[in-house]
């Protein structure tokens, strides 16, 4: 067992892997533009020994040679940029000490406002965590108290846990909105909704951990509706706050994607043309015999025709600790952690928060073993409770171990299968707990789908291109 001597958030990521992804993806992108590596050169400007050099992880990323691409071929600079990996054991730990020596307070309306503090992030994730000290202290809860300092809002989606004695301000379709929240209550919020926070007592520690993160509009479809402009934009949004009106939206889609007339839909489906109207003007929505029959006629899932509504009221899902769920896991009677559901949205099926109470202690594993947590999606802990967590954990071939104090934090790569107990004794007044959001990366359900349905054996492939897309020797029936 390799005991965890992890590189600090501050290690370099591994330059040799992404020269490497550089030169596939060159290889790769000149092969989309039926370009062989001899017509690519010339395209460069290279000779074919310069542009061969590319291609070698000795070599590997120019951005000079991604300009240059970018000028002479219809691609963008970034289809050339490989992604860093700056977590080779699946796992990157942010300790409570670095994470206090990070601290910065910032000011708003001439008062010392907010002390933040940097916790565990990935460039693999699109995690931008930050822990938040309140530093204005209310003793009311008007929104409009000259101690209360809006922000202006911001992209990333957020979810909120709250330690302490907290005040959660929140402005949606100009009404201001004032949540009380204590200990273990936590609230997931939706874009650009303006908000901010204060202390309702100076006394008790008040904090929170604001786990912003980018979803769907973050990266590559940002850049491209930015490129197409607002009124494109306009278009591709659907309307949320309605089942009926956001299928009538998707409904007009396909149909405007298959140049298909809605009489035709009508007959192909076997829905009368009349209830299928309605339902593209946004009046009704499909019954599940409806929506099977519909999608076999227009060749699509399901699923693809269904709305989805968020759970947010005023831009907000709040989740107070007394009222959420919780269960044993794996089962009530093997109770190797119980497992708090925390703030959430149907929006995002492939985002969940929970709070993870470790029921084992570290003397408890060597009798029977800990059943491991394994999710496919990117994953942030943090230690918000009295005790310290022993993580145990797999990854390529290895098995690491270290342990969480209270304050530290991680990431976790998908698919790795981690370990949590008790280790030492802990604060009995404070239990012992791990704070976990799951989000979902780039690898959509689309493409996932798309991982398993291509060529069999190619998928080291789409990952690293090693080879043209044709021999130049030709194969003369020969099987390649």
């Amino acid at each position: 067992m390799s005991t965890a001597n992890l590189p600090p958030a501050g290690t370099p990521a591994d330059d040799e892997g992404f020269r490497r992804r550089a030169g596939a993806l060159l290889r790769s992108a000149a092969g989309d533009l039926r370009r062989t590596s001899r017509s690519a050169a010339a395209d460069l400007g290279l000779t074919h020994a310069d542009y061969a050099a590319h291609l070698a992880p000795e070599q590997g990323f120019s951005w000079d040679l991604a300009q240059r691409a970018a000028t002479v071929w219809p691609l963008n600079e970034r289809d050339l940029v490989p992604v860093r990996n700056d977590c080779p054991r699946g796992v990157r730990v942010l300790r409570a000490t670095e994470s206090a020596s990070s601290a910065r307070v910032f000011q708003r309306g001439g008062i010392d406002y907010y002390e933040y503090r940097a916790t565990a992030m990935s460039r693999l994730a699109s995690f931008r965590p930050a822990w938040i000290r309140m530093l204005s202290v209310v003793t009311d809860d008007d929104p409009h108290n000259a101690d209360v300092h809006w922000n202006n809002g911001h992209m990333l989606y957020q979810f909120t846990y709250c330690v302490g004695p907290v005040n959660y301000y929140c402005r949606w379709n100009g009404r201001d909105h004032v949540l009380r929240m204590n200990t273990g209550d936590s609230i997931w919020g939706l874009p650009f909704s303006p908000h901010t926070f204060t202390a309702r007592n100076a006394e008790e520690p008040a904090y929170v951990l604001a786990l912003t993160y980018g979803g769907e509009l973050m990266g590559d479809a940002q850049h491209e509706l930015a490129a197409l402009g607002p009124d494109t934009a306009r278009g591709f949004a659907l309307d949320t706050d309605s089942a009926a009106a956001a299928q009538g939206r998707l409904l007009r889609s396909y149909l405007d994607a298959s140049a298909l007339p809605l009489e035709h839909a009508a007959e192909l489906s076997g829905i009368p043309a009349g209830r299928l109207a309605g339902v593209a003007d946004g009046g009704t929505t499909l019954t599940p015999d409806e929506v099977t029959a519909l999608a076999a006629a227009l060749r699509l899932s399901p699923r693809d025709l269904l709305p989805v509504v968020p759970d947010a009221v005023d831009g907000v899902s709040f989740c107070p600790a007394a009222t959420s769920r919780s269960w044993y896991h794996p089962s009530a009677g093997h109770r190797d952690y119980r497992v708090r559901e925390l703030a959430g949205d149907r929006l995002h099926p492939h985002t969940r928060a929970l709070e993870i109470h470790p029921q084992r202690a570290d003397s408890d594993s060597a009798d029977q073993a800990v059943t491991p947590l394994r999710t496919h999606q990117h994953q942030y802990l943090h230690n918000v409770g009295g005790g310290p967590v022993r993580m145990a954990w797999q990854h390529g071939g290895e098995r690491y171990e270290t342990v969480l104090e209270p304050g530290a934090s991680a990431y976790v790569t998908p698919f790795v299968r981690a370990e949590f107990t008790r280790s030492g004794r802990g604060d009995p007044t404070d239990p012992t707990r791990l704070l976990a959001l799951r989000i979902g990366g780039r690898v959509t359900t689309e493409a996932r789908s798309a991982l398993g349905s291509m060529y069999p054996g190619s998928l080291e492939r789409c990952l690293h291109e090693d080879r043209q897309w044709y021999e130049e020797r030709g194969t003369g029936g020969r099987r390649t």
